[in-house]
Formats: structure tokens, sequence, C-alpha cells
């Protein structure tokens, strides 16, 4: 399969991720043991993750634990499900809120790409993926980033979220 450069564009909120096509809430839970179903389930590192469910407590920063990275895997095989792919390199165009944007940022970006090359399973399927670059935005245009060229004029995003709103 020819890999290609894929965007994801990730929305990390409190209460739910978001990407172009998928919403499921900030819900994150290893389980003890293969499960029988594997809907909604990551495979990471020989572990298994429940993934959605009851929204994870919000905490001092995105970064203090796995959450938010076993979240990002499982909406970039969310995205490369919907594109027909398995493999791809990946740039990754994630979203923090506009209040704690200056202050996360370049650590949410560490974070992300603490590993470059990537195999895991989501749904019981393989998924293979180069992280070629992560570019933090504040929340909502990261949402939109990969549909900015096909707009021919100025749009106005409002990102209605469960604590703030955005414009």
């Amino acid at each position: 399969m020819e890999k290609r450069l894929e965007i994801i564009a990730i929305d990390h909120g409190w209460s739910n991720i978001k990407t172009v096509n998928t919403v499921f809430s900030t819900a994150v839970n290893q389980i003890a043991n293969e499960p029988g179903i594997f809907d909604n389930i990551l495979q990471y590192e020989g572990k298994f993750y429940s993934v959605g469910g009851k929204r994870l407590e919000v905490k001092d920063n995105k970064v203090t634990d796995e959450s938010f990275y076993l979240l990002t895997l499982a909406a970039m095989a969310k995205e490369l499900k919907i594109r027909g792919k398995n493999s791809a390199d990946v740039f990754l165009s994630v979203g923090l809120p506009l209040t704690r944007f200056g202050a996360e940022k370049d650590n949410f970006i560490k974070y992300l790409s603490k590993k470059r090359e990537l195999e895991f399973k989501f749904e019981n399927r393989t998924y293979r993926v180069n992280i070629i670059k992560v570019s933090v935005f504040p929340q909502c245009y990261a949402a939109v980033a990969d549909k900015m060229p096909q707009y021919d004029r100025k749009h106005i995003v409002v990102d209605i979220g469960s604590w703030t709103i955005a414009v």
C-alpha cells in the first residue's frame, strides 16, 4: 500500500475528542484481559483499553498521564479507517484550549511526538503510523485545519465545548 501524508486534525477537548469525521467521549480505561468483543478497544504495547464512556476528570494539564496519548491513537485509527488506510505518514494538527494554549503547547508537542513510529490495534485492526510532525493550535482551529483549502473566503468557526466557547 502506498503511504502518503495524511493530515489528521484532532481537537482534544475535556469532554470529547473531535476529528473531521468523528466525535467520541474523552474516556479511556485499561482493561485486565483481552476482550471477547473489540468495539472501541485499543490495543497498545500489549495492553487493552476501552475507549469512550464516562469522560475523564479534568486535570491540571493533558500530559500528566497516558490518557490523551491513547485517545490520540484511537482518533487516528478512526480517521484512517474512514479513509481506507491502515498505514500512513501522519501530520497531526491538534487543538488545546485557547486559555491554556501558550502554557501547554510545547509540552503537548513533545507528548504526542514521543514515539514517531507506532504500531497499534483499534477494533482488532492493525495500524502503522509514522508521525511526521505535530502542530498545536487553539481548539476549534485543529478541527477544520485540513478543510481550509476548500474555503474560498472567510468563515467563522465556533467551538462550543462543555466548558468554553471559542470563536
